[in-house]
């Protein structure tokens, strides 16, 4: 385990790599791109590839300790994939062992933290021989209290599937509870993102996706848009409490793909956001969920691809809310993308830093007050890459040297280094 000195704004600038890995080409499965965050326990650092490798390496040499295989979507409708979504590691509740929960394409896996090897598996989603391609495991697994929780979503929708969550018991993978986001013999509202769960483990919330649209999918028919499109409270047994769908989202693919963040500003009750493709950030009551949102910010654009589907970062010592965007303006000037710093009681922005590249995966802060920041989508003369920010005044400490690939992962610092997953360039740590 690294004993690095942390970062924080004075040191950032002075950012070096201290190793760097790039995930092996697996014969006869897909790149090995690295869309996942990386997770890191106890000395060692966890990563699925897109090949549907799943690596565990030493934090501090960057060694290889072990991998394993895990199940890839075959070629169909859909692109090949294998990995994308980030794993989790915690202790067996019955045995105590240091367990990782990662998800596969269609499965999801419960390995030995200190060997790889399988102690169990559990596919996600109904099976479809028809259809092996249709279901895809794009949320990462969240644990809490003894139960994992899982989206269910479509691969590219096509075909759509009827999304959902399901709960797992974490000893054995068995299949708890299914909630369904719309009715039988509907399809649509895929849960894309990783749910959020309280402190108590006695509700759960969750994000969904589009409903099917007849223009543009194939709808059984008199199928039934349900609780697509909308911010949903669940109880921790997967029953529905209440639902919010975002106005005039429907007919434009307009997902929330952000997942759900919840936050407590000073003197108010809890309030959870998620940021929707169309660009706007929606802040509501969480519990009870509110009937209309308390505050509204346009973070970006507007867009049926991948706008904004960032989740929002909340600093309960500070008091303040971050988020990360795709095209915006900020003072008459165009940007691919940005970071924000928004008041959690009114939606205001305290600042606002461009950046000449979008913002898709989560912005992550470290305690010394510094931002990590990784960009995708690029709409001027520029590379993407990941950034360093002060988190009290919105300046640009550093650009990482990360080669010109996307970054779509979370950032992870620990124990005073930076952990930055590429797409394309492997995976870097670096020191202050």
């Amino acid at each position: 385990m690294s004993t690095a000195t942390a970062f924080a704004p004075a040191n950032a600038a002075l950012a070096f790599q201290m190793w760097h890995w790039q995930p092996p080409v697996i014969t006869g499965k897909p790149a090995p791109v690295l869309d996942a965050s990386p997770t890191v326990a106890g000395g060692t650092v966890y990563i699925g590839a897109q090949s549907g490798g799943f690596y565990a390496l030493n934090e501090l040499t960057g060694a290889v300790q072990w991998s394993t295989q895990l199940d890839t979507r075959p070629s169909g409708t859909c692109r090949p994939l294998g990995i994308t979504a980030t794993a989790a590691v915690l202790p067996d509740p019955v045995t105590g062992t240091p367990t990782v929960y990662a998800s596969g394409a269609r499965y999801l896996y419960a390995l030995d933290a200190a060997t790889g090897a399988q102690e169990w598996k559990t596919e996600i989603g109904p099976p479809d021989p028809s259809s092996p391609d249709a279901y895809y495991n794009w949320s990462s697994p969240v644990v809490a209290n003894g139960d994992i929780y899982v989206g269910l979503s479509s691969g590219c929708d096509n075909p759509l599937i009827r999304g959902g969550v399901a709960e797992l018991d974490q000893h054995t993978g068995q299949v708890l509870n299914t909630w369904y986001t719309v009715p039988t013999g509907s399809v649509g509202g895929s849960v894309w993102s990783s749910v959020a769960v309280s402190a108590s483990g006695r509700d759960v919330w969750v994000s969904t996706g589009n409903e099917c649209d007849p223009t543009q999918n194939t709808c059984p028919p008199g199928n039934q848009t349900g609780n697509s499109l909308s911010i949903v409270e669940l109880t921790s047994s997967l029953h529905l409490h209440k639902s919010w769908q975002a106005p005039g989202t429907a007919g434009h693919d307009y997902d929330f793909g952000s997942s759900p963040t919840l936050f407590g500003p000073a003197g108010h009750a809890m309030e959870v956001g998620a940021c929707n493709k169309n660009g706007l950030f929606y802040a509501l009551q969480a519990d009870p969920l509110g009937n209309s949102p308390l505050w509204t910010a346009r973070i970006g654009a507007a867009s049926s691809d991948l706008g904004c589907i960032d989740s929002a970062v909340w600093d309960a010592s500070a008091g303040a809310l971050y988020i990360g965007g795709n095209q915006t303006t900020i003072g008459g000037v165009s940007y691919g993308g940005s970071i924000s710093q928004i008041n959690p009681a009114t939606g205001a922005f305290a600042w606002r830093t461009g950046l000449p590249c979008g913002v898709r995966g989560t912005p992550t802060l470290d305690q010394a007050g510094v931002l990590g920041v990784g960009t995708y989508t690029c709409t001027s003369p520029s590379t993407p890459g990941a950034y360093l920010i002060n988190a009290t005044t919105g300046t640009i400490l550093a650009k990482l040297p990360t080669g010109s690939s996307p970054v779509f992962g979370q950032l992870v610092f620990d124990q005073g280094v930076l952990l930055v997953a590429t797409e394309t360039n492997g995976l870097y740590e670096f020191a202050p």
